[in-house]
């Protein structure tokens, strides 16, 4: 098992990618310690995972919450940085509390968790690894995503500075930027947008497919990305983003 004896963190890990990682993590031997702002999930989360799953109800934009749970931790090794939000907004006639909120949750939170985990990291004096899951919208851009995509387009940033800034501690920072991905966030309105007539008259028609893979990806498949930059054999890989999007940021 190649995290056996390693203590990771997850946020978000009560639902969709993060959940999945949890789960491939503790397969794995980890010791996964998972925050959300939802107790429910969280605890389903932990009983399917078991006695390896530690859940812990926390909100990332909160420094002082964080904190306690990161050093309330036997341990620090892996770092998942993963919760988010997502909504549509409109650039003009939204208020700005909406992209204040978008980039509070996806910008500073994933700060915050980054900031205390590398300080408990250094502290530790074993190294580590921090991995950011971003999005392709970091690069890309569609209708009603200006916040989403400036928030995920700064955290990439970060991870490129922080893998500088903290490598002679070997601590590893990297991202995994989806596209597609069968979560939570796909519903929007209570309607699964990749399940639209628009998703897939646009994305997968497979006349014309902007996906090359013909469909949206699982939180699975994203969670195998992350455990590529969790593993303690990926030793060289640092300030990078691995895209798991289908083929659809290189199709045209």
């Amino acid at each position: 098992m190649m995290l056996k004896d390693k203590t990771c963190l997850i946020t978000g890990g009560g639902t969709g990618i993060g959940k999945s990682a949890a789960k491939r993590f503790a397969e794995e031997g980890a010791r996964v310690w998972i925050t959300g702002r939802q107790q429910q999930h969280l605890a389903e989360t932990a009983a399917a995972i078991g006695s390896a799953c530690v859940a812990r109800q926390g909100d990332v934009t909160d420094v002082e919450q964080m904190r306690a749970i990161v050093h309330e931790m036997p341990a620090l090794d892996i770092v998942v940085s993963n919760a988010a939000v997502s909504f549509p907004v409109d650039p003009i006639n939204d208020p700005p509390e909406k992209w204040r909120q978008m980039l509070e949750v996806n910008a500073w939170g994933t700060i915050n968790v980054c900031r205390i985990a590398g300080e408990r990291m250094i502290q530790q004096g074993t190294g580590g690894r921090i991995i950011i899951v971003s999005s392709i919208l970091a690069e890309l851009a569609e209708p009603g995503s200006a916040p989403y995509g400036m928030a995920k387009a700064a955290i990439n940033q970060l991870a490129r500075q922080l893998a500088v800034e903290w490598a002679t501690h070997d601590i590893l920072v990297n991202v995994v930027a989806p596209g597609f991905v069968h979560t939570p966030m796909s519903y929007v309105s209570g309607s699964n947008e990749l399940e639209s007539e628009w998703c897939k008259t646009f994305f997968l028609n497979p006349r014309r497919p902007r996906v090359p893979l013909l469909r949206p990806g699982e939180p699975d498949e994203v969670a195998e990305a992350i455990l590529f930059f969790a593993n303690p054999r990926n030793t060289y890989c640092t300030g990078s983003i691995l895209t798991v999007d289908g083929g659809l940021t290189v199709s045209f």
